[in-house]
């Protein structure tokens, strides 16, 4: 949307400057230790070439990300460029004064014109969409205020849900391997090889929470994430989880059977996976995402109680006689009753236009009607929201970052321990990745299996680490705003009828007049809407969907528009008269003229018929009367 500049501040602040200061932080310190990596390159790189190439690619990537969060960091820092066309319209805009920002804004818009009207009409907010699918109304039991949240916060706690019903899926699967390993089911080789399964439950996990740390899209209607995980899919993973061992150990007894070259791969294997306990990576999956899950849910369950689903209106019907043309009626209410309305002196949003019809059925009488829809310029409104709320919100933000500098931190460490595997490798005797796992020496497996771990960790850490500054920026992101939703629907008929007035023989002004007498059946409908939206840093800061929240009622308004209406209606003149002091003088000279020739008939001793015109003769008991009209 294009940014039209106003000298009329609407008061819209950045609020993104907390996140902004913390980005710029990580970003220093993943800089630096890019910057280390790169130093460090140039002075090994002349004793071992292959050495120096991996630690300047590490410091490389570890540099260029730093740069990025940096950039990110000071660019939410910057000013917040807040055009008089923010936020995003309701509907599409019709209003010629914004008609360039109308058309770049229709990808964004999250109703229509008949939706809004159907919002009024109806008593109904249509924003709250009915959850699908047993797993997600099981959520909305247990939070039924959730419901009433805005799309990005709703999609937010889907994840958290659905992430979490996975792994206790996984979970539940994993001890159902573990039975039947244990009591001989998959052989004897079963109880061998329960390490293998929990590599698949490590990767497993790690592949759910990696899906949930994706950044939340605020322009997306409600996921609809969980309604594949019903009672089949729960049925299918039980007999898989049972199944499988069987089927895997009868592979693997036949492998075994080929001879003991086999059975010393598969031992080093399974050595090599026990040294790598996955089992303290699964808890520490599982420890984390618990931490991460009750500081969002900390956050949420603040937010819930700033809920207020309200959905009145302020409504008038009435019947109204008044001699006024009814097109004066629509001009009056296009151009005063809701330009005087305005916001800071910013066009309101017309979401139908106001077109009216007035049709002639009979001489002289017809019908006339006519609707709009407008909205008031939206102003800023304070969540007001709690000290705790805010202390749970920034804990969020800091404890992401502080997990996302970690993760850079353990990639630090493992580029010097990818150096030392290579320095392993380049001394001679082994040659490549598989000679040292088979290698007798320990410490030559534990410099792998330590790589692995680290590169391990640091996936994890950054994982929750996105998954609660994600979290925390849709908190920072919310911006709510007031306005006024009007509608007005008139309908009547009219008719109309002559009026004369100074028509005596001897004047010679007079004022003829048409005057329309209107049966004015007024419908309006007035409501004080909260609506909210989701910002962001960049070029679309405030170009997001915008969706109404709350609906109440705004009686004092509704009763000022109905005075302002009125008072145009009583206030009207039917009948043309002179306004100024030219017309009033000639008028004058003119009266004068008539008069002068009122005396002159009045003297003359004998009236002819043709020389009065003005007069009649009426005999009444034997004496004449003469009239004068």
């Amino acid at each position: 949307m294009s940014f039209d500049y106003g000298s009329i501040d609407l008061g819209i602040k950045n609020p993104f400057k907390t996140e902004g200061k913390v980005s710029i932080l990580r970003g220093v310190i993943i800089a630096t230790l890019g910057a280390y990596l790169l130093f460090g390159a140039t002075s090994i790189v002349k004793e071992n070439q292959i050495s120096g190439w991996i630690l300047m690619f590490f410091g490389v990537s570890l540099f260029g990300l730093g740069l990025i969060v940096l950039s990110k960091g000071t660019y939410a820092l910057l000013r917040y460029f807040v055009g008089r066309n923010h936020p995003t319209s309701l509907a599409k805009n019709y209003n010629k004064a914004q008609q360039s920002s109308s058309y770049e804004e229709e990808k964004n818009l999250s109703y229509s014109a008949s939706n809004l009207e159907e919002m009024l009409m109806g008593r109904k907010n249509i924003t709250f969409l009915e959850p699908q699918g047993i797993l997600n109304r099981a959520l909305y039991t247990f939070f039924p205020k959730l419901l009433f949240m805005p799309f990005p916060i709703r999609n937010m706690a889907q994840k958290l849900y659905i992430a979490w019903i996975k792994t206790a899926i996984a979970l539940i699967s994993y001890a159902l391997v573990l039975f039947v390993t244990k009591f001989g089911f998959a052989g004897d080789i079963g109880a061998s090889i329960l390490p293998i399964y929990t590599i698949f439950l490590l990767i497993y996990l790690v592949n759910i929470w990696r899906l949930a740390s994706k950044p939340i899209d605020t322009d997306a209607l409600p996921e609809d994430m969980v309604t594949n995980l019903g009672v089949k899919f729960l049925t299918k993973t039980v007999a898989v989880s049972m199944m499988a061992p069987v089927v895997i150990g009868m592979v693997l007894s036949s492998y075994l059977s080929k001879g003991s070259a086999a059975k010393k791969t598969l031992d080093t294997i399974i050595l090599t996976i026990d040294n790598f306990s996955p089992l303290y990576f699964v808890a520490g999956v599982l420890i984390v995402a618990i931490i991460s899950t009750l500081l969002t849910i900390l956050m949420l369950k603040k937010r819930l109680k700033y809920n207020d689903p309200v959905v009145e209106v302020s409504e008038l019907r009435e019947n109204w006689q008044e001699s006024i043309h009814p097109n004066e009626i629509f001009v009056n209410l296009d151009n005063l009753v809701m330009a005087n309305r305005r916001y800071k002196e910013v066009p309101n949003r017309i979401y139908r236009e106001l077109e009216p019809y007035l049709r002639e059925e009979v001489h002289g009488k017809g019908v006339f009607g006519g609707e709009m829809i407008q909205e008031i310029q939206p102003k800023v409104k304070e969540i007001g929201l709690d000290k705790s709320f805010k202390l749970s919100r920034l804990i969020s933000l800091i404890a992401g970052n502080i997990m996302l500098v970690a993760s850079s931190v353990a990639i630090f460490f493992l580029a010097y321990t990818i150096v030392d595997i290579n320095t392993l490798i380049s001394k001679g005797g082994i040659s490549s990745l598989a000679d040292i796992f088979k290698s007798s020496n320990a410490e030559h497996r534990d410099l792998i299996i330590g790589a692995l771990q680290l590169l391990l960790g640091a996936y994890i850490l950054k994982i929750f680490g996105s998954i609660l500054s994600n979290f925390a920026h849709i908190m920072y992101a919310e911006i709510q705003f007031e306005s006024m939703l009007v509608y007005f629907k008139i309908e009547g008929t009219f008719t109309e009828s002559k009026i004369s007035t100074g028509t005596a023989i001897h004047d010679s002004t007079r004022s003829e007049n048409t005057l329309v007498r209107s049966s004015i059946t007024p419908w309006i409908i007035v409501s004080k809407i909260v609506s909210t939206t989701f910002a962001s840093t960049g070029t679309r800061n405030l170009e997001h969907p915008r969706y109404i929240l709350e609906m109440h009622k705004n009686d004092k308004e509704l009763g000022d528009i109905k005075s302002d209406i009125v008072k145009f209606l009583k206030d009207r003149e039917s009948i043309a008269s002179i306004t100024n002091v030219r017309d009033l003088n000639n008028t004058a000279q003119i009266y004068k003229i008539n008069e002068s020739s009122r005396a002159n008939i009045k003297d003359s001793k004998y009236i002819s018929d043709s020389e009065a015109g003005g007069y009649i003769e009426q005999k009444n008991s034997g004496d004449e009367v003469v009239d004068e009209l």
